[in-house]
């Protein structure tokens, strides 16, 4: 299961480092290929407010395989790719419906023990975000050896391969509240954030979090492909193994957080969320510098998205699957604003423009977290 969260997360990231080689290919400029990281994080955010809050109507069991099968197919229309506008298409298709993970993590939550809820949630994250961080890596060797369509087109067919394997592996759910109407799913979404001011704070430090993180890689082949480094796909892919102390990072959060320390976790995570961009700074004078800053970012983004998602799934009920939708969604929506400021940032300030950005997402993720910590203390009075 974790595997299957790993690859259906990891597929939205191969084009990161591969916006070169697809600009080459198709004949388009970088800045218009880029543009498919800004549509996966949309569609991504698109499929998270739609499909998720299905789960609590339909057999979770159901929407997970389908929604594989159909990235699955989506991925290798990506790989026939040869205009621009089927790039674009097809990336919105196969990212929309790559949530199966965010299915299957509120689904396996409902199933185990509580008092082991977080660190199972922790495993899981492992996965996911093993698979974000090979997905750059194996993006980057495979264009190398062979071509940038064949990334998307192993993938495809690997997780539909995986869709099988889930349809034999998951457990079959209890009957779910087959009362509940479409439209009352979605309508209910609203009255759900209106009465869950946490769920809200734990969203905005989650998105934030995000957006702080992810500019940093969405301008990752800039940085490295630019002087003094000029870098291949190759080389910028293997930064993705830098991200592996995020995979540490999140199981030790979620055996932190069974022991009653949140606190522990969320102080570190703000701390390493700023230290993050202090060393990346200095990233186009010292490689050093930059790997230490995504080290950082990868293991305070980890220990965030595990905090966030216990406190929230912890007081879950029948509205589970739609607050997990909800935390999701306001989460890659700050992906997606993240995505955009770094590449404004990068065209119009460079990269000290980046850094004073990204530094200021971070100032924003420890104003919301010391924010909820207040009103959780006052309540615990």
């Amino acid at each position: 299961m974790a595997i299957t969260c790993g690859v259906c997360a990891g597929s939205n990231y191969y084009n990161q480092p591969l916006i070169y080689a697809m600009a080459k290919s198709l004949g388009v400029t970088v800045e218009q290929s880029a543009v498919t990281i800004v549509i996966s994080q949309f569609a991504y955010a698109l499929g998270l407010i739609v499909l998720i809050p299905l789960g609590d109507k339909y057999s979770k069991r159901k929407i997970i395989i389908s929604l594989m099968v159909i990235c699955g197919l989506a991925q290798i229309c990506i790989s026939f790719s040869q205009q621009l506008w089927s790039l674009y298409f097809f990336t919105f298709i196969a990212t929309t419906f790559s949530i199966a993970s965010q299915v299957l993590i509120p689904f396996i939550s409902s199933i185990v023990e509580s008092e082991k809820m977080s660190e199972i949630i922790g495993t899981l994250m492992s996965g996911l975000f093993l698979g974000i961080l090979l997905a750059r890596s194996y993006a980057g060797i495979i264009t190398t050896i062979a071509d940038w369509h064949l990334v998307y087109l192993s993938s495809g067919l690997l997780i539909i391969l995986l869709a099988v394997v889930m349809y034999f592996k998951l457990p079959v759910p209890a009957a779910s509240n087959q009362n509940l109407k479409l439209m009352q799913i979605y309508k209910s979404m609203f009255s759900i954030a209106m009465h869950s001011p946490q769920l809200i704070r734990r969203s905005c430090v989650g998105a934030t979090a995000f957006a702080s993180m992810i500019l940093a890689l969405s301008t990752m082949a800039f940085v490295l492909a630019n002087p003094p480094y000029a870098f291949s796909e190759l080389y910028i892919g293997f930064f993705g193994f830098v991200g592996a102390a995020g995979v540490f990072a999140t199981k030790w959060a979620g055996k932190q957080i069974d022991q009653a320390k949140e606190k522990l976790v969320a102080v570190l995570g703000c701390a390493l969320l700023i230290v993050q961009w202090l060393m990346l700074y200095f990233a186009q004078h010292s490689l050093m510098a930059y790997v230490f800053g995504l080290l950082c970012g990868y293991s305070a983004l980890s220990m965030i998205h595990v905090l966030n998602q216990s406190l929230i799934l912890r007081s879950a009920d029948e509205t589970r699957s739609r607050q997990h939708s909800i935390y999701m969604f306001i989460y890659f929506m700050g992906a997606a604003v993240g995505s955009m400021a770094g590449l404004y940032a990068w065209y119009h300030w460079g990269w000290t423009g980046c850094c004073i950005v990204g530094l200021a997402f971070s100032l924003m993720t420890v104003f919301f977290e010391v924010l909820d910590r207040k009103h959780m203390q006052a309540s615990a009075v």
